[in-house]
């Protein structure tokens, strides 16, 4: 029954999709009791669950070995311990290395000259020496996410690994690479 719920839905029947997010409302309030439980924010958490819900039902792969309901238990944790972290801002005037460049620096306007978008060779240096620093999944997602342009959700399907693999693949690699640029490589 709900698998054939699930292939209508797949497949762009709307009313499906309804009624699949209907039926997981309880699993979407067990998982906010359960990771996330912050009374005052239920609406949104509870809307947030839902598009997780529509994401899961698009991504969905049972030639995984995967049962719909885990993979969709498993995001939505992801989704509700993901919220306890806290955001780092970083100011685009911080300084990164020795204190001669910004973080601003490093960035690419698209409306400037050819030659205004070759960053200084040391700059670049020390950026490509970082990169160097990582391991290779890292490098990999670095370069597919910033130089390539792609999604997370194609990075994951090219790499045969999960969404969350990879935006902690990344995170991890940022955060080495700042520490890098900030000891200067």
């Amino acid at each position: 029954m709900f698998d054939s719920l699930l292939d209508k839905a797949r497949a762009g029947d709307k009313a499906s999709k309804e009624e699949i997010i209907n039926r997981l409302q309880p699993l979407i309030i067990s998982s906010i009791r359960r990771y996330y439980n912050k009374p005052k924010e239920y609406e949104d958490l509870i809307q947030d669950g839902n598009l997780i819900i529509l994401e899961c039902i698009e991504d969905y792969e049972p030639s995984k070995g995967v049962h719909f309901l885990g993979y969709v238990k498993t995001m939505l944790r992801y989704l509700y311990l993901d919220k306890h972290k806290t955001k780092i801002h970083h100011s685009l005037n911080e300084v990164v290395g020795d204190g001669e460049v910004e973080l601003m620096d490093l960035l690419v306007s698209e409306d400037k000259e050819a030659l205004d978008l070759i960053l200084d060779e040391e700059d670049n240096k020390y950026l490509l020496e970082a990169l160097d620093r990582l391991t290779d999944r890292q490098r990999e997602v670095i370069i597919l996410y910033y130089f390539e342009n792609m999604k997370i959700e194609d990075i994951a399907s090219r790499l045969g690994v999960t969404y969350r693999t990879v935006v902690n693949t990344k995170t991890r690699a940022l955060e080495k690479m700042a520490l890098l640029l900030k000891n200067k490589v």
